[in-house]
């Protein structure tokens, strides 16, 4: 349960959409925050992602990715699997947005800094940034999981693993650490590894995009392994 929920009343979701709507329908996120906020807390929001009314569901889960933090993720975790399609995405976007603020304000300056010069291709000074942002804040997980992109992407699947590693420590539930982490097996061979980090990203998300194909590809390169006895011939020369 939410630390929220047992101190605080049910929304009525008629009344919620028709205060969060009009920000809404303006795209004016700050005016949406607002809006919800003064009313109510995270948390009873939150609660509103099980409402029977799928356009609740849905403004809710696009309402948490704006007020929510870490004490949230369970329950945005809970709406990955949410029947309606929208609101599996919205509520992995809301995951992403929590994710990408959650470290101290000190640590968000090399965080971005990070990010943009992984989108510019500079691994190394990427990977840099990320580290100097977990070392000022060693419980922002998402430093650690881009310092896996970054090590990745330059073909550092040790130094990815490590990284990913740690984000699943501190965020057991960021789907997007462990499939990096089925990534950097798969990369190195280690196909039976990385088909438990797929199925267990897939737990948690099973809408997340290309999973089902990894996981796919995977079983059948590691049945034609053992078909041909690839698999035996390797135990017995390790």
């Amino acid at each position: 349960m939410d630390a929220f929920t047992s101190s605080q009343s049910a929304i009525d979701g008629d009344d919620f959409l028709a205060t969060a709507l009009p920000a809404l329908k303006t795209y004016n996120a700050a005016a949406l925050a607002g809006a919800v906020t003064r009313k109510w807390t995270p948390g009873q929001v939150c609660d509103l992602l099980r409402d029977t009314n799928v356009d609740v569901r849905r403004v809710a889960t696009v309402t948490m990715g704006m007020i929510g933090n870490k004490d949230h993720v369970n329950c945005l975790c809970n709406a990955l699997r949410d029947p309606d399609r929208q609101v599996n995405q919205m509520a992995e976007h809301a995951l992403w947005s929590i994710w990408f603020r959650s470290g101290k304000p000190e640590a968000s300056t090399p965080f971005r800094d990070g990010l943009t010069l992984l989108s510019a291709d500079q691994h190394d000074d990427a990977q840099e940034k990320f580290l100097e942002a977990a070392a000022i804040d060693p419980t922002f997980a998402e430093a650690y999981n881009q310092c896996g992109i970054a090590c990745y992407l330059k073909g550092d699947y040790a130094g990815s693993i490590k990284a990913c590693r740690r984000a699943i420590q501190l965020v057991p539930m960021h789907f997007g650490a462990i499939s990096g982490m089925g990534h950097c097996f798969a990369q190195t061979g280690e196909l039976n590894l990385a088909l438990r980090c797929y199925r267990r990203a897939r737990r948690i998300n099973p809408q997340l995009e290309g999973i089902n194909d990894a996981i796919n590809r995977l079983q059948t390169k590691i049945k034609d392994m053992s078909d041909s006895g690839f698999f035996e011939l390797d135990a017995i020369t390790q």
